[in-house]
């Protein structure tokens, strides 16, 4: 169904996955954790990436057929206190991260074939969405949304999962190409506030699956099947999520088990008017 990763608490940089690597093959994950004045120096080949900060505060240079650098970036200590600062990367750049702060960033990329310009996304461009109601409401940030001219293939977002409600319903799957749906990878990076505290990662198809019980820094890579996830009572969870594939188009197919989803929603907003 997909990988489950933890990404190791030492600082410097880190690699979770590449593309190509543990059959994935349109996404790759790597941290960076700095302290206060120290600097990373990286460079992209044949593929894009977005530099999410998770936390704290840098200065980030992207040198590519076009310059850009920016310093001061990022205004959150942490996933839970607001939206993302991230800066697209066009293939072949060559980056450059200074922290002023303690500094946690995410890079996701996925391979690509063409020249785009570096995009710099400030909290107040993030839009952000209420999804869902009742047990299965959670708020959507959406920094490089599907269909947006940003990037060739990466959709990038967060969600916020309040304690005991579920995220991803109605459950949905993006495994195939058809003609309703489109292959996708995605992983989804985990926080969870308290540090300590725990949620669970449901994969499965049909009657057959999985589920995970996930923490803090755990990733889970969704290759094929449906992915909801639930929140433990008194535990809030964050992550960072990120899709990729051939085209970016966000088909998806729901389970049609859970077909009644979108009738409640609208009886339980017209019961809140």
């Amino acid at each position: 169904m997909g990988p489950i990763f933890k990404v190791s608490p030492d600082g410097g940089h880190q690699s979770v996955f590449q593309p190509g690597e543990h059959s994935i093959a349109w996404l790759g994950l790597e941290i960076l954790k700095l302290q206060p004045g120290e600097t990373w120096q990286g460079e992209l080949q044949d593929e894009e990436a977005a530099l999410v900060i998770l936390g704290g505060r840098c200065e980030i240079a992207v040198e590519a057929r076009e310059k850009a650098s920016w310093s001061g970036l990022g205004a959150r200590p942490d996933i839970f206190a607001g939206n993302p600062t991230v800066v697209y990367a066009p293939r072949r750049s060559k980056l450059s991260v200074k922290a002023e702060t303690k500094l946690e960033l995410a890079i996701a990329k996925s391979p690509c074939t063409v020249d785009l310009k570096p995009v710099l996304v400030m909290p107040s461009d993030v839009k952000v969405v209420s999804a869902g109601m009742a047990n299965w409401r959670r708020d959507v940030r959406l920094p490089i949304p599907p269909g947006s001219p940003i990037s060739q293939r990466l959709i990038v977002g967060e969600t916020i999962n309040p304690p005991g409600n579920w995220s991803g319903i109605p459950p949905h799957k993006h495994e195939e190409n058809s003609a309703i749906e489109n292959f996708l990878e995605e992983f989804y990076l985990f926080k969870t506030k308290p540090a300590d505290g725990y949620g669970l990662q449901l994969i499965y198809k049909g009657k057959d699956g999985q589920g995970y019980l996930i923490g803090n820094d755990n990733v889970a890579v969704m290759l094929q099947g449906y992915h909801p996830t639930v929140a433990a009572p008194g535990v809030t969870i964050g992550y960072l999520w990120t899709l990729a594939g051939d085209s970016k188009a966000y088909d998806i197919t729901t389970d049609p088990r859970f077909d009644w989803v979108a009738n409640a929603e609208a009886v339980l907003k017209e019961l809140q008017k």
